[in-house]
């Protein structure tokens, strides 16, 4: 990629171009580690606001806490340029985008993530349509008699806990299509989560599901999969559609790029994937940081033509969730199991009272971050209970943010 400059002796190589499609976690990460290095990076959003994903069962229950977990203005490294469009198709070594403006790239990031309708935004859905939409839903779910939670895995667990907390009357129903909610949980979190349900007169479907993928606030019966009809005052389907990556004609049926041990796609090298990929095994941030100081890594060595470096998971032991809530001011847990044994150790045993003197209670005081005097439950415990629920809710809206995004603003 050369460019001839007026003068007819000066030759001057065009810095290669880099383009991320997703403007989340991944991508943002992404873009700040490539950030810096003398390329042309363009970052292409949906949204001209960053809202924090993890947030989202929080911020349908409360409304009025919305903003806290949005920033009205993308932050990335001075020298990114951010896009504001949908990607619609890759032809050749260009990204296509739905006003037909066109993107060439001499190496392409995905980093779309999944698709989960109603607790992230549309796809280039306005602030003023957000806020309103999270609005009117929140307040109907304050009003409902009976609400239908479609899914059962870890968003609808902790939507029905949310709900609880703002409707202590209504009836909350999980439907889910396994034989129980988060299938994946040994006996001990089973029936942690079981004993939970029942305190909070949380009912769980098994076997069925809502034959509609909609979300719905007013009243209306609702056909499972079975024939049989379940009445609602509010219908909220809490389950992924998959990932969002089928724009590129490179991805399974699932939405997933299929790569090889380098994060890159394996019938377009000049592909990389983070956090979309089927190397990726559930969406977490210990998770997706090695994916993306791999692709990082391995993108700049693709444009130097340079050998790449196999992708590798520093957390091998983490193959589900490593925390659950069950509502944000009521009850969560963390599995140390799913944690390295040193970490995993530590977090069972430095629990309320001895919690480091020096570190955690002077910032469990001062209520920084997601510090609390219980966040990691009680010394030689599961670390467990409100308080954890409490810690992880504190760190979710704090103002600094997720990759230094300024929410609240």
């Amino acid at each position: 990629h050369f460019y001839i400059a007026s003068s007819p002796h000066f030759v001057a190589a065009a810095m290669p171009k880099i383009v991320i499609v997703g403007a989340g976690v991944s991508g943002m990460m992404t873009a700040k580690g490539l950030a810096g290095k003398g390329h042309d990076i363009t970052v292409v959003s949906s949204t001209s606001y960053f809202e924090w994903a993890v947030a989202g069962t929080y911020s349908l229950t409360h409304p009025e806490e919305l903003h806290k977990a949005v920033a009205g203005k993308i932050e990335l490294p001075k020298g990114i340029n951010v896009v504001i469009g949908t990607a619609v198709s890759m032809i050749d070594n260009q990204v296509v985008l739905d006003n037909e403006q066109e993107l060439p790239f001499d190496a392409l990031v995905i980093a779309t993530g999944l698709d989960v309708p109603l607790f992230r935004p549309k796809v280039g859905q306005s602030w003023e349509d957000r806020r309103k939409e999270v609005t009117e839903v929140g307040n109907a779910l304050r009003k409902a008699s009976n609400v239908v939670i479609g899914g059962g895995g870890t968003i609808a667990v902790e939507f029905a806990g949310d709900v609880r907390e703002v409707n202590p009357s209504t009836a909350i129903t999980i439907v889910c299509s396994k034989d129980r909610a988060l299938p994946y949980l040994n006996d001990k979190y089973r029936a942690k989560l079981d004993k939970k349900l029942y305190e909070l007169n949380i009912k769980v479907l098994p076997n069925e599901k809502v034959q509609e993928e909609e979300y719905s606030i007013t009243k209306k019966e609702l056909r499972l999969s079975s024939g049989q009809m379940l009445h609602s005052d509010c219908f909220i389907p809490a389950f992924t559609r998959g990932f969002g990556a089928g724009w590129t004609g490179l991805a399974n049926g699932s939405g997933k790029i299929p790569v090889n041990s380098y994060l890159q796609c394996e019938s377009s090298k000049a592909v990389f994937a983070v956090g979309c990929s089927t190397k990726s095994v559930f969406s977490a941030i210990p998770k997706i940081q090695d994916e993306s100081k791999t692709v990082c890594t391995n993108v700049l060595a693709f444009l130097k033509d340079a050998p790449l470096k196999n992708y590798v998971d520093t957390m091998p032991t983490a193959v589900q969730p490593i925390n659950q809530k069950i509502g944000h001011n009521t009850f969560a847990w963390f599995d140390p199991s799913q944690l390295p044994a040193g970490p995993g150790f530590m977090l069972r045993n430095c629990g309320f009272p001895c919690c480091p003197l020096f570190i955690c209670w002077p910032l469990a005081l001062c209520g920084f971050g997601q510090c609390h005097p219980f966040f990691c439950g009680y010394c030689c415990s599961d670390p467990e209970g409100q308080g954890t629920a409490a810690g992880l809710k504190a760190m979710l809206l704090h103002p600094k943010g997720m990759m230094d995004q300024k929410l609240g603003t």
